[in-house]
Formats: C-alpha cells, sequence, structure tokens
C-alpha cells in the first residue's frame, strides 16, 4: 500500500510540472519560498514634500500614499477628502487630505500639535519665501513658501503670526500653455 501512495504522490508531482519523466520540477512558491517584496517608500512628512516634485508620477506617489492613510471618501465627481488625525511613520500626523483628480491639486493638513519647521520644509524642496502673508484684505494667513519642478507646483503654509509651523502642503500641476 505504501508503494502505490508513493508511486501516485510521484504522478501527481510530476503532473504538476507537465512532464511524465523525472526532471527539475519548480513548484509554485509557497509562503517560506515567495521572494521578498521590496518595501514602499515610508510615508514621511519629507517624502510628501519631495514626492510631487518628480512630476506626475510622485503626485501619483502622494495619491496612493494618502489612499493608503486615510479613509477617503468621494465628494463631488473626482474629488475625494479623508480626515485625521493620521500618524506617519516618522512621527508627525496629519489632519485632512483632499484630492482633486480633475485638476490635479491637492491638500494636505498638518497637525498643529506636529510643528514642522517651515525653515526645514523649505530646505527639504528648495521652496522660496513668498513675499505675500497678507491676503486682499490684510489679514494674516501665515507665510507661504513655493517651488515648482517637473510641471509641479508646492506650496508650503505656515501659521499666521508667529510662522513657527508648517500648517499645510499643498500640490497643483503648473499652468500649460495652449496653442
Amino acid at each position: 500500500m505504501q508503494k502505490i501512495l508513493a508511486t501516485l504522490a510521484l504522478a501527481l508531482t510530476l503532473q504538476a510540472c507537465n512532464t511524465v519523466g523525472p526532471r527539475q520540477c519548480t513548484l509554485p512558491p509557497t509562503a517560506v519560498t515567495k521572494p521578498t517584496v521590496s518595501l514602499v517608500d515610508p510615508i514621511t512628512i519629507e517624502n510628501l514634500l519631495r514626492w510631487p516634485l518628480d512630476g506626475a508620477a510622485g503626485r501619483d506617489k502622494v495619491v496612493a500614499a494618502l489612499s493608503r492613510l486615510f479613509e477617503m471618501k468621494p465628494l463631488r465627481a473626482s474629488q475625494s477628502s479623508g480626515e485625521g488625525p493620521v500618524r506617519l511613520v516618522d512621527g508627525h500626523v496629519l489632519s485632512f487630505a483632499h484630492v482633486r483628480n480633475l485638476s490635479g491639486d491637492i491638500d494636505i493638513g498638518i497637525d498643529a500639535k506636529s510643528c514642522i519647521d517651515p525653515d526645514w520644509a523649505a530646505a527639504v524642496t528648495g521652496a522660496m519665501l513668498n513675499s505675500v502673508d497678507q491676503d486682499t484684505h490684510g489679514v494674516d494667513r501665515g507665510k507661504q513658501y513655493d517651488v515648482t519642478g517637473n510641471a509641479m507646483a508646492l506650496r508650503i503654509n505656515t501659521t499666521p503670526v508667529t510662522y513657527r509651523c508648517v500648517t499645510a502642503i499643498h500640490i497643483y500641476p503648473l499652468p500649460t500653455e495652449r496653442p
């Protein structure tokens, strides 16, 4: 009986390899032999600042990261929103994310307690201080730092009055010239 079972097991193995004679058989990978999957880039404030400057592919990376972090809810046509707080691997906390797929705009809120130094954020991205720090009504809305790269723009907003912390990151495609 054992000889029959051994023969049957050999026949089934050879059949799985689509052969009738002995040869090297590569069985499907098991949990032990599966190749390791490369880890995705960690979702950090630094990466959320850098990725958009890689162009459309970087913007898509930000959208994918936000979708993994937030429970994005659909709004109007091709828009989605996620409410925080959501803690990143670097310890910083996001308060919200809004993605507008038709325009390509992304807004990311940074929790006030997660104070990110705007000078550091500007250094990471190469952003320059925008000279405007008041709206058209003369109200201080905080400072803005701007940078562009690969047809994408990135704006970093700070807290009003003190300008000590980043409050939001805005990502949007640069306007294209029409022929």
